[in-house]
């Protein structure tokens, strides 16, 4: 410390355990050109009378008369007071660049003061108003605390963001909704649509009106070209796939594995039996490997297919899987759940359109298995001139595609399913179904549609061809 006239405080040796701190009744901070130091005392001491120094970097000084340490960091430019030294937690108290200068060069300087409220754990205490050399700043700063001047600052604060808010949504209310371009029919269709502008409170029971979804957060139904499209797109796949990488040729009886056709899934249309007998003719293979393809495909596009099998994301299966419709009317149930549905997928988007099959994809299990499934089937009738890791290749990418549109699917307010009834029929007649038809079973309000409307037609081949 460089030589000064100004008193020195005496240092006093706290005790080992230094004494809980006393309310402040102020505490008036000085600076010091000539020595570099900073003083501090009670309120309407000068700097010259101001005993007690604080050296930058210097140990915490102990003042007896305020029950507490006090020490200046320099670099951070604050004040800490503690009750222990070295410090450890010290509460910043004020800035010693809001503090006034005094040297022998200099007019009389004007005082900055400290609350005289006490710091506590979790309040840093600070001013940042510079009084003119004439005017003194006390504690009271004309009747309001530093605390309450922080309030006043904090609630002008917030007042004005809800102002801004307010702002922002009337301009957002003024401007009119832009027009949205229909996607490519073969492209699978998640965007966001507006919500007609004519919605209305819809009473789904006698008691209980529910208002729709609220405007532009719900997406509007798909267009009919965009379902049948993509319903289209997926069945043209699994023909070229198969057209692309199995041969026809003769194979023993002993290749074609019953357990395996049976892993298919439950309900098939076709008896295993004769699936068999389709398989192992060759001029039958074709059409018999694009139904197993297609039947693995659509069971799994399902809305209510088991959990372990679905192509839907595991989180909603299991959803689905627990809401029993049984103690619901049935058009209740229904229009509750379309309109759950068209939310969550909604919510979903970003998981499930926008980042589809990342690591984290709870779809993917299901997809593999499903893979697996199939290569069992597949695996004798693979062309071994064609690259097989190619092959493999493009059955999952059919697969992944399947499970998005089971996700557009789901998206939608109405309810879907694959009509396979004619399948028997034609066996009988000398034909088999090779892809089923998709059908609308409820319309967008929940109403049943009987019978079905069809999407797509059912994709039937003669097995003499």
């Amino acid at each position: 410390m460089s030589s000064s006239s100004t008193p020195v405080a005496t240092v006093t040796v706290p005790p080992t355990v230094p004494p809980q701190p006393t309310p402040l009744s102020g505490l008036v901070l000085f600076y010091r050109h000539d020595d570099g130091n900073l003083r501090f005392g009670a309120p309407g001491q000068t700097a010259g009378s101001a005993t007690n120094t604080l050296t930058p970097g210097a140990p915490g000084v102990w003042v007896p008369e305020y029950s507490g340490w006090y020490y200046w960091n320099e670099s951070d430019s604050k004040i800490f007071f503690g009750t222990s030294n070295p410090f450890q937690n010290g509460i910043a108290i004020n800035s010693p660049t809001t503090a006034h200068t005094d040297s022998a060069s200099q007019q009389r300087p004007t005082s900055t003061s400290l609350s005289s409220t006490p710091p506590d754990s979790s309040t840093a205490i600070s001013t940042s108003t510079v009084a003119p050399a004439s005017q003194t700043i006390s504690s009271s700063n004309n009747g309001l605390s530093i605390p309450a001047i922080a309030g006043i600052a904090v609630g002008s604060f917030i007042g004005g963001a809800l102002i801004a808010a307010l702002l922002t949504w009337f301009m957002t209310k003024k401007k009119k909704p832009s027009n949205k371009t229909d996607s490519e029919a073969s492209t699978v269709l998640l965007a966001t649509r507006e919500k007609p502008s004519d919605t209305k409170t819809i009473s789904i029971s006698s008691s209980s009106p529910i208002l729709y979804a609220s405007e532009g957060v719900a997406a509007q139904p798909l267009e009919d070209k965009a379902i049948s499209g993509e319903i289209s797109k997926i069945s043209n796949l699994i023909k070229n796939h198969v057209q692309s990488y199995y041969h026809s040729k003769n194979v023993s009886a002993g290749m074609i594995d019953y357990d395996d056709l049976h892993a298919l899934g439950p309900g098939l249309p076709v008896s295993v039996g004769t699936l068999g007998t389709l398989l192992g003719n060759s001029a039958t293979r074709e059409i018999a490997l694009r139904f197993c393809i297609a039947w693995v495909v659509t069971s799994r596009i399902q809305l209510h297919e088991s959990s372990h099998r679905t192509f839907l994301p595991l989180e909603i299966s299991e959803c689905l899987q627990s809401m029993s419709p049984e103690s619901w009317d049935t058009k209740v149930h229904t229009t509750l759940l379309a309109k759950w549905r068209v939310l969550t997928a909604e919510l979903m988007q970003s998981a499930y359109v926008r980042n589809a099959f990342s690591l984290d994809d709870s779809r993917i299990h299901n997809i593999q298995g499903a893979t697996g499934v199939l290569e069992n089937v597949l695996r004798p009738y693979i062309d071994t001139r064609m690259d097989n890791g190619q092959r493999s290749r493009n059955l999952e990418e059919i697969l992944k595609r399947a499970a998005q549109f089971a996700f557009t699917l789901f998206s939608q307010q109405s309810e879907w399913d694959f009509d396979w009834q004619e399948d028997q029929q034609a066996a009988n007649a000398g034909s088999i179904c090779v892809f089923p038809a998709l059908v609308q079973n409820t319309d967008d309000n929940g109403e049943a549609m009987k019978p079905p409307r069809p999407f797509s037609e059912a994709v039937v081949r003669r097995l003499d061809e």
